[in-house]
């Protein structure tokens, strides 16, 4: 069934960093869907919501570029959004290429 509201959905293997997002992303009023893992997500995803993901770029596992990928073989028209503390152009450039819709730094 499709959901009304768009869901973010948002993975990240940093439970704190989950939780700060989920609430300010709430707050804002999105519905908020989160894992911490991109296996579970993957697995537990459903494709006919409608939504973004937002997803860290340096995870144990299946990085967010790998789960970039695999998200849209599946659903190619989901927008998706890559993080990451590590960031620089090259990078950028190359989530750009793999169809993400934006690259986000965080310079901490």
């Amino acid at each position: 069934m499709q959901s009304v509201t768009p869901t973010v959905f948002l993975v990240d293997d940093d439970r704190v960093v989950v939780r700060s997002l989920e609430r300010v992303l709430a707050t804002a009023g999105h519905c908020v869907r989160t894992w911490t893992s991109p296996g579970d997500f993957l697995q537990e995803h459903d494709h006919e919501i409608r939504g973004c993901l937002v997803t860290d770029l340096a995870m144990p596992g299946t990085s967010g570029m790998e789960l970039l990928t695999a998200l849209r073989d599946v659903v190619p028209l989901r927008f998706v959004i890559l993080v990451s503390g590590r960031g620089d152009i090259p990078t950028s450039v190359k989530a750009m290429k793999a169809g993400a819709v934006t690259f986000l730094p965080s310079h901490a």
